[in-house]
């Protein structure tokens, strides 16, 4: 009696519980909720991410991009090319010099020294005597010892005449009459009487 009571009040709940209003509806619309917002995350673009930036260290950058450069591509910085300046009479640098020298005593900066034009020098005249000539250098080298002997300046000059080798004894040289009378006289008392005088001319 009592099991039959318990199967009764059983089965009259389970028939109250379908009986409840809209119990499968809400399961439904929780469930098309789910899958709405589950179709909604599908539906929204992933977030774009942001490109990473390069990181730049100036410390290791800096050597790597440095260029070096060859000292070939280096143009060399010429100085300005100095004019000349043409050389002046040996007079006219006189007197520059003279204004250089007031120029200091005055507390100025002097002219730069001029570049003096170098003088020829004069012709120089110079006199010999010629004591003898020879075809052999032995007679010649004997007349030149007996000229040395008297004290006197005496060389042997070898020439081609006519084909022909001649050695002629110099005695010399003298630069000026006086010295050239006071020769003649000495070697005309050791017998050397016929001397040709020979005058001749250097720089």
């Amino acid at each position: 009696m009592w099991l039959a009571i318990g199967l009764t009040v059983g089965a009259f709940v389970v028939f109250l519980m379908k009986l409840e209003p809209g119990g499968d509806d809400v399961k439904r619309v929780r469930a098309d909720a789910k899958a709405a917002k589950i179709a909604e995350a599908n539906k929204t673009p992933p977030s774009p991410t942001a490109p990473v930036k390069p990181k730049y260290d100036f410390y290791t950058l800096l050597p790597e991009s440095e260029v070096i450069v060859p000292n070939e591509a280096v143009p060399e910085k010429t100085p300005p090319p100095v004019a000349p300046t043409a050389p002046v009479s040996p007079e006219q640098a006189a007197k520059i010099d003279t204004a250089r020298a007031q120029a200091a005593l005055s507390g100025l900066t002097p002219p730069p020294a001029p570049a003096v034009a170098p003088t020829k020098p004069a012709a120089v005249t110079t006199f010999f005597l010629q004591a003898g000539s020879f075809r052999k250098q032995a007679d010649a080298e004997k007349v030149r010892a007996q000229i040395i002997l008297l004290g006197q300046t005496s060389t042997v000059e070898s020439g081609t005449v006519k084909d022909e080798t001649w050695y002629r004894v110099l005695v010399g040289p003298f630069s000026n009459r006086e010295q050239l009378t006071t020769a003649q006289k000495q070697l005309a008392s050791g017998g050397f009487s016929n001397l040709l005088l020979q005058q001749r001319q250097s720089r």
